[in-house]
C-alpha cells in the first residue's frame, strides 16, 4: 500500500491546509481570527496588567455601555501610532479636555475647511486628500470643522438636537404621551439614553429621519469617536473611488447606518480581523465593526 506522503504530495497537503483554514468562511469575506474582547484584553494589558473589560466599559451591567461598545468600539482597534482613551465613554467635558490636551494633534486644510485630528490621522487624511485631488476628486468635510474633532459640548448639542426634535415628532404623532415626554425630558442623561433605547426597541426611533436608531445618527455625549480626534465625516462618501482612497490610507467606515463617518484605524484592511473587527456590508458600503461575543444588546 502506498505511503500517505506518496499518495498526497507535500504541495497537496499545503493546499488542503489552506482550504481547511478558510472552510466555512463566506466567499470574499476575511477570516475572523480574534474576538474584540480578546483583542482589547491583549492590547491594554501591555500597559496595564490589571486591565479589566468591565472597568474599561461595563458591558455586563450597563445597557448604554454595551451599546456604545458595539456601535462605536471599532476605534479601539486603531494602530498603536495613535492615542486612545482608557474608557469607552468619557464622563464629561473635563475628562474630554484632559485627554485632548495630552495628545499630539495637527490642523490641516481640507477643501478650505480647517480640520483638527490626532497627528497621525491628520497626516494620513492629508495624503488621501492629495491622492483624490490628483484624479480630479475632492474630500469635503461634512458640516464644516466638526467633521473632524469635536468638543464634549459639540457632541451634546448634536445629541440634544436629534433627541428633542424626535421627541416633539413622536409626541405630536401620538406614539408618546405628554407624561412620557415629561419623564424623559426630566431624566439625567444616562437614564434618558436608557429610555430612548427602550422606545427604539418598540419602533419609536430617534434618528434624523425617524427610521433608524439615534446611534446611527449621532453618538451619545461622551462616546463619539470625534472626541478622540480619530473620525472624519466625508460629504462624498457615496463615491466608490473616495472610499477606496480613504481605505488605502487607513480610514474605514465603522458605524453601520452612518456611511459618511470614517474612522482612522491606520492599518491595512487585511489586518483588521486580527484586531477583533468583522466586516458588515450594506449595499456598496463596507463597515468594520467589533466582533463582540458577549454583547448582544
Amino acid at each position: 500500500m502506498p505511503t500517505l506522503s506518496r499518495r498526497f504530495p507535500t504541495r497537496t497537503f499545503l493546499t488542503l491546509a489552506v482550504l481547511c483554514l478558510f472552510a466555512g468562511a463566506n466567499a470574499g469575506q476575511p477570516v475572523i481570527s480574534q474576538t474584540f474582547e480578546s483583542f482589547l484584553a491583549s492590547r491594554f494589558a501591555k500597559t496595564d496588567p490589571e486591565w479589566k473589560l468591565d472597568a474599561f466599559c461595563p458591558i455586563s451591567t450597563d445597557v448604554v455601555a454595551a451599546r456604545v461598545l458595539r456601535e462605536y468600539g471599532a476605534v479601539f482597534a486603531a494602530a498603536d501610532t495613535v492615542t486612545l482613551p482608557m474608557v469607552c465613554i468619557y464622563s464629561g467635558e473635563d475628562e474630554v479636555l484632559k485627554f485632548q490636551k495630552r495628545i499630539p494633534t495637527s490642523a490641516i486644510d481640507i477643501t478650505g475647511v480647517r480640520v483638527t485630528l490626532q497627528a497621525k490621522a491628520a497626516e494620513s487624511l492629508q495624503k488621501a486628500a492629495s491622492e483624490a485631488a490628483g484624479i480630479g476628486l475632492t474630500l469635503t468635510p461634512y458640516d464644516g470643522p466638526i467633521a473632524g474633532s469635536r468638543s464634549y459640548g459639540d457632541s451634546l448639542k448634536l445629541w440634544n438636537g436629534r433627541f428633542f426634535s424626535a421627541l416633539d415628532y413622536w409626541t405630536k404623532n401620538g406614539r408618546l404621551t405628554e407624561e412620557d415626554r415629561s419623564t424623559v425630558a426630566g431624566a439625567d442623561l444616562r437614564r434618558r439614553i436608557e429610555i430612548i433605547l427602550k422606545w427604539e426597541s418598540q419602533g419609536i426611533f430617534f434618528s434624523t429621519d425617524r427610521t433608524r436608531s439615534i446611534f446611527s445618527s449621532t453618538a451619545p455625549p461622551g462616546s463619539s469617536q470625534h472626541l478622540s480626534m480619530l473620525a472624519f465625516d466625508v460629504a462624498e462618501y457615496g463615491r466608490p473611488q473616495i472610499r477606496d482612497i480613504l481605505q488605502r490610507h487607513g480610514w474605514y467606515q465603522t458605524i453601520v447606518g452612518d456611511p459618511l463617518h470614517f474612522t482612522f484605524l491606520g492599518v491595512q484592511e487585511n489586518a483588521l480581523p486580527a484586531r477583533g473587527l468583522r466586516l458588515v456590508e450594506r449595499g456598496s458600503n463596507r463597515y468594520w465593526v467589533p466582533n463582540l461575543v458577549t454583547v448582544t444588546r
